[in-house]
């Protein structure tokens, strides 16, 4: 009786799991000059570098974002700063995209996808 009820109950995690589990990558990085950075009019924060496929979503305004390093709306004024001065000079920039849903490279994001920045940096 307990091996008959112990190897349905296995059966039933391995079914229910499989149906609802959801990979999120983490850890992306991507280097490139700004191809497109700016904010929608629903206080997304969207950024294309010139290495990635797409624009994707790096950030939130007015809400935290994300559950792997999580953004908060002063961290992502901070890195929207970084952007936009990083555009202005011309440089080429590094960004470590955490909260990835479908991309699992820099050429392989789905359009307007979360993509949370974690770290936006500039080099010397």
């Amino acid at each position: 009786m307990i091996r008959k009820c112990t190897i349905a109950f296995i059966l039933c995690v391995i079914g229910f799991g499989a149906g609802s589990s959801h990979a999120v990558n983490n850890a992306i990085s991507c280097t490139g000059t700004i191809a497109t950075v700016g904010v929608h009019g629903t206080d997304r924060v969207m950024l294309r570098l010139s290495s990635m496929n797409t624009i994707v979503q790096i950030c939130h305004l007015g809400q935290t974002l994300g559950t792997h390093y999580a953004i908060t709306p002063e961290q992502c004024k901070l890195a929207y700063s970084t952007l936009l001065a990083a555009y202005a000079m011309g440089k080429t920039i590094n960004v470590y995209f955490d909260n990835v849903e479908n991309g699992s490279s820099c050429s392989t994001f789905k359009s307007w996808e979360v993509a949370t920045a974690r770290w936006v940096h500039l080099d010397g």
